[in-house]
């Protein structure tokens, strides 16, 4: 039994939230844009945030199939508990950001990007702790946030020069 606070089934809990409410937070945004790029990309973000979320629901409903077990009490790293930590903070922030939204469209993307960043990171700690075999089931879903995260900086980049 995993007994540390921040094991890896919690980060799949909180994990399963982000993108829920990330799905929500870019549906507003998606329909709130006057932009025809933006509008496109919050729509893509929204749809690959639910195919994330049945992901992670998928590997928490079947965890024994997916994580590997925790051989001594706390093997469980400092570094997955401080990400795991930031990662519950993120899921608050984007539950505000639905209620407040954004003053500017640079300042969404901004958000947009930092989620990203937060979801690579956090996801990539959390792929140590999963079985050899089902590694390329979250290396996929990494693999979509780091072109989320470029397609993004890339929107930013084009509103700066706007």
């Amino acid at each position: 039994m995993m007994n540390t606070l921040f094991n890896p089934r919690e980060i799949v809990n909180v994990a399963i939230k982000v993108e829920e409410n990330g799905k929500v937070l870019y549906g507003i945004l998606e329909n709130k844009t006057r932009s025809e790029n933006l509008r496109k990309t919050w729509a893509h973000l929204k749809e690959q945030e639910e195919e994330h979320r049945k992901t992670f629901e998928t590997m928490r409903d079947n965890i024994g199939d997916y994580i590997v077990h925790e051989f001594s009490p706390g093997a469980f790293d400092v570094y997955l508990e401080t990400l795991a930590s930031t990662f519950i903070f993120t899921e608050e922030l984007i539950r505000e950001k639905i209620k407040q939204l954004f003053n500017s469209e640079i300042e969404a993307v901004d958000f947009g990007i930092q989620i990203e960043k937060d979801s690579i990171l956090t996801f990539s700690a959390l792929k140590e702790y999963v079985i050899e075999g089902k590694k390329p089931v979250l290396g996929k879903i990494i693999d979509e946030e780091k072109r989320h995260l470029a397609r993004l900086i890339s929107l930013k980049e084009k509103l700066l020069k706007n």
